[in-house]
């Protein structure tokens, strides 16, 4: 639902060009009149009452000037100017920032910016160091313990010292 209704505003916004709704209208006109005209000549041809034939030709003239008239509007129409009004603009700044920040959002949430983070070699210092740590504690030839990690691990991340505190606090008895 909602997908459709950003669809519509969005055709909406896009198809709002005065120049070229006035080009297409006075071109309808155009046809419109050149098709009466004809039809005034033909009944103006075929008629022999005075009154048609004087009517026909008036209409057939009426039908010239509104040709003539089509004709300078299409000449004035390349002055038009279509203008977006200030709400479209800032509506149309709106989606794009929403659009932004549904993108970093994204990449965010799935775990591809950490992918593309580490494909790219830049990794945390933070991270880096946790993992120094984590190595020497596992190697026999350096001096660390899991004492320290442990105590490494809760001086830089506050959620795990938390976690850590509330592990302690129910296993003692």
């Amino acid at each position: 639902m909602i997908r459709t209704l950003l669809f519509l505003l969005v055709v909406a916004l896009a198809g709002c060009s005065s120049a070229e709704a006035i080009s297409v209208q006075a071109t309808a006109v155009g046809d419109r009149a050149t098709t009466i005209r004809g039809l005034a000549e033909r009944i103006g041809a075929q008629s022999t009452q005075p009154d048609i034939v004087a009517d026909a030709a008036e209409i057939s003239l009426q039908a010239q000037s509104i040709q003539h008239s089509v004709g300078v509007i299409h000449q004035k129409v390349t002055a038009v100017r279509d203008i977006t009004p200030w709400w479209a603009s800032l509506l149309q700044w709106l989606m794009v920032a929403l659009a932004g920040a549904a993108a970093v959002w994204l990449v965010h949430s799935t775990g591809i910016g950490a992918a593309i983070r580490v494909a790219i070699g830049w990794i945390p210092r933070r991270t880096v160091t946790e993992a120094e740590m984590a190595a020497a504690t596992m190697a026999t030839d350096k001096p660390e313990t899991i004492r320290e990690w442990i105590a490494m691990k809760r001086a830089s991340d506050k959620a795990f010292d938390a976690a850590w505190r509330k592990t302690q606090q129910e296993q003692k008895p």
